[in-house]
């Protein structure tokens, strides 16, 4: 159920990337459009925390962590690191 569970949180990001990618080129009105991007986000949004529940309050909090700010800004400070030493 876990894999099912990371696969749904997965899949949930797949309305954000056509909201972003296909709709603004699809072939109808504003006002459609203007529907569409609402329902995508509730779809994701669904998908998303269908996924939490089936994997767990545990496994959540711990890929909660790695899309965190903080640990965001870390990973771009060792990155950086890295890249400056490799320069020199």
């Amino acid at each position: 159920m876990q894999k099912l569970g990371l696969i749904l949180i997965i899949v949930s990001f797949s309305p954000w990337l056509a909201i972003a990618i296909i709709v603004p080129f699809l072939p109808i009105t504003v006002a459609q459009k203007a529907l569409l991007v609402p329902a995508l986000l509730v779809i994701a949004e669904i998908i998303f925390w269908l996924g939490v529940l089936l994997v767990g309050k545990e496994v959540a909090q711990r890929y909660k962590r790695y899309l965190s700010f903080r640990y965001l800004k870390i990973l771009l400070k060792k990155f950086r690191r890295r890249r400056n030493k490799r320069a020199k």
